[in-house]
């Protein structure tokens, strides 16, 4: 019935969360040989709800408390749709004879729910939870569950409800950088958005010495001259939904910022760039996104644990902690910011990491399973 099958990957620009672990996948899939396409919603929404996507990036860095209170406003994503393109969209997949999609994000169950309504063929749809709670884009779909989860595959990284981490994403194929070889500093950043308390503590972990690479959100931050800083940014020129020059969608261009010298923003197919500071750190000073999680466990990087950003993060904390994986900021700062704390840490993610599966590995299982049930 079907040709040659390629692997859809839908993300979404909404947070690097639901972005960088599908091209993740995408290169990881390609180097396996098979076929992919990388999908982002936002192409898909009407242009002047786009438009304001970067308005509420900037209006959220700067007032964590407002993007808390946003995120607990029920947004019915389908009102901004853009229904023409999906229509073309479906019709392409149709004819195409789509069937194997990996979802990061909850906007694409309406999508791929038009689709199923219109194809007699079997779907093979995996929905990946990046955070071990449902966030918003998946939260809204709550109520349609028992229909969704009767069609497609969920898949949970890390499972709050059973206090499991049942799966991991490879960020490289590099070995694990023992602990006593890495420098004595720490990555610190508020995600891809650059939310949260992460710059109200960068004085006093200046003050007590603390070696900081700050991913700073833009060039007005990095004028620190406090000489145990470096600096990072992404292009803020750069948009998740759009292509580069090769037509494909590529993982942030990411540089280090150094007084008087133009930053080279750079990306790699096969991983971003924050992760090559991340694996050599003794830690990372963040809110726990399900991103960040992702880093964590694949580098065996331990988390220092910020304020979280809504109800699915704060259970990453808890799950992270019930493991032993992390610590909360405040408990590392009364231990005097003690390295031997985390020490041991690490040489747990290196355990859990053993013995969590590659995600990789679990969908080309589902993929030859569904294509011997359709010869």
């Amino acid at each position: 019935m079907l040709g040659k099958r390629k692997v859809t990957i839908l993300c979404s620009g909404f947070g690097l969360g639901f972005y960088v672990p599908g091209l993740l996948l995408d290169y990881q899939l390609n180097r396996r040989n098979v076929e992919t396409e990388v999908m982002v919603f936002e192409n898909f929404i009407e242009q002047d709800k786009k438009e304001k996507i970067n308005d509420s990036r900037r209006t959220y860095h700067d007032n964590f408390k407002m993007a808390l209170l946003a995120s607990k406003i029920p947004n019915d994503i389908r009102n901004s749709l853009a229904f023409d393109q999906i229509t073309d969209l479906i019709e392409q997949w149709k004819q195409e004879e789509r069937q194997d999609f990996i979802v990061l994000s909850g906007h694409w169950v309406y999508i791929l729910d038009m689709l199923r309504e219109q194809v007699e063929y079997p779907l093979n749809v995996h929905l990946i939870y990046v955070d071990s709670a449902p966030s918003p884009s998946w939260s809204n779909l709550m109520k349609y569950k028992a229909d969704y989860a009767e069609h497609y595959r969920e898949i949970w990284l890390y499972d709050s409800h059973t206090q499991e981490i049942n799966y991991r994403i490879n960020v490289t194929e590099e070995p694990i950088v023992p602990y006593r070889e890495r420098s004595d500093r720490f990555l610190i950043h508020g995600g891809g958005w650059g939310m949260g308390t992460y710059q109200g503590k960068i004085p006093e972990l200046e003050e007590h010495g603390i070696l900081l690479d700050i991913i700073a959100y833009d060039l007005r931050e990095t004028e620190s001259t406090h000489p145990n800083n470096r600096f990072y940014m992404m292009d803020p020129a750069w948009n998740a939904w759009d292509k580069g020059a090769n037509e494909r969608y590529r993982l942030p261009p990411f540089s280090e910022i150094k007084a008087n010298i133009v930053p080279e923003f750079r990306t790699a197919l096969e991983h971003h760039g924050s992760y090559d500071i991340l694996k050599r750190a003794k830690g990372v000073i963040s809110k726990p996104g399900g991103g960040t999680l992702i880093d964590s466990l694949a580098s065996a990087t331990p988390m220092i644990f910020l304020e979280p950003f809504g109800k699915h993060e704060q259970k990453n904390t808890d799950l992270w902690l019930s493991h032993g994986l992390g610590i909360r900021y405040e408990d590392w700062k009364d231990s005097g910011y003690s390295l031997d704390l985390l020490e041991p840490i690490h040489h747990r993610l290196v355990e859990q990491k053993e013995a969590a599966k590659d995600y990789v590995d679990e969908f080309l299982e589902s993929f030859s399973m569904t294509k011997k049930s359709i010869v």
